[in-house]
């Protein structure tokens, strides 16, 4: 019986390979030779439009001889758009994609297609963007910033406008610094210099500040916390200058029972991270700050990780790595 169990599969598909009708239909996916490629900026304006040549994207190739479609699909606005029909004829050269009105993730398709009965499927691309918007009044895309006690001041170099706050006998820049002419924007999108500011490195933050203005010394952070030590972390303060702040509806600084978010100085930090070896890392769970000062030939930082209460100091490569910028005036 044993022997029979395993003959009797083997002898019954025998026997349906020779009857009409029964032949095996072939079901394998086949696929068109070639790909289709998409992209988009990591980082978009609301209108802000970019145009595709469909003509130097049409990449497939059927090896059925076969016509080609075409087509772009908008998934937040759910509008599809075919440039390309199947049987090849072009309605248009060119295809314009515009940023909605909206502070979030979206979402391009460009795919191909194949005639209805064709054997050969085509093949997908698509690609993300963030739509952001500039400000701190509350349409923009940082929210629960609160000037209604800050002063504002001009960089007259750009005319871009920041609050500042007064911490025991300085001033110190809410926001972080954007001047343009120098450091990183985000991600290397310029939008983002207007969001997140810029990341400068330790030899670009010391000519970075506006006229009047400097970046703080270490001594001049350890100052604002009572009985903290020169040249060590600083305990207790990192709650007071965290601001409750919010990125595209989600909240930058996550929860920990440890650490309790005042934004008692007015001082706004955010977690934008910073740069290390070209990457940009640490977003929504580290704020660094330069500082003037140097040691042991590093530059030292200052820096909040959001688990903790602590304001901690940092050396870190003056030329390799970039951080946010803060400058004062007395």
């Amino acid at each position: 019986m044993k022997l029979l169990r395993i003959l009797l599969p083997s002898v019954l598909a025998a026997i349906l390979a020779v009857l009409p009708g029964c032949k095996k239909e072939d079901t394998e996916i086949k696929y068109m030779d070639g790909y289709v490629a998409l992209s988009l900026p990591h980082y978009m304006q609301p209108g802000e439009s970019k145009s595709f040549q469909v003509d130097t994207m049409m990449t497939l190739i059927n090896p059925a001889g076969e016509t080609i479609g075409y087509y772009f699909y908008d998934a937040y606005r759910k509008v599809s758009d075919t440039l390309v029909t199947a049987d090849g004829i072009i309605r248009k050269h060119i295809y314009t994609y515009t940023a909605p009105d909206a502070l979030e993730t979206v979402k391009l398709s460009f795919g191909g297609f194949a005639p209805k009965d064709s054997k050969y499927t085509g093949s997908v691309a698509s690609a993300q963007s963030v739509i952001v918007l500039p400000g701190l009044s509350g349409d923009g895309s940082i929210t629960h910033f609160d000037p209604a006690t800050s002063g504002t001041f001009t960089d007259f170099r750009d005319f871009r406008e920041y609050y500042y706050t007064t911490i025991g006998d300085l001033d110190w820049m809410r926001q972080n610094l954007a001047w343009d002419e120098s450091g990183r924007p985000y991600d290397d999108c310029e939008i983002m210099t207007d969001v997140f500011g810029r990341y400068y490195t330790w030899e670009e933050a010391q000519d970075a500040c506006p006229f009047g203005w400097r970046l703080p010394t270490d001594a001049e952070w350890t100052a604002m916390q009572s009985g903290a030590e020169a040249g060590e972390d600083i305990e207790g303060l990192a709650g007071k200058m965290m601001g409750d702040l919010y990125f595209n509806g989600t909240k930058m600084w996550e929860y920990w029972r440890e650490v309790k978010i005042s934004d008692e100085f007015l001082f706004s930090a955010m977690p934008v991270g910073y740069r290390a070896g070209g990457i940009f890392d640490g977003t929504y769970t580290y704020a660094v700050f330069w500082t003037s000062d140097e040691e042991n030939g590093l530059g030292v930082c200052r820096y909040i990780y959001q688990e903790k209460d602590i304001i901690y100091r940092g050396r870190m490569s003056k030329t390799d790595f970039a951080a946010s910028v803060r400058c004062v005036r007395e």
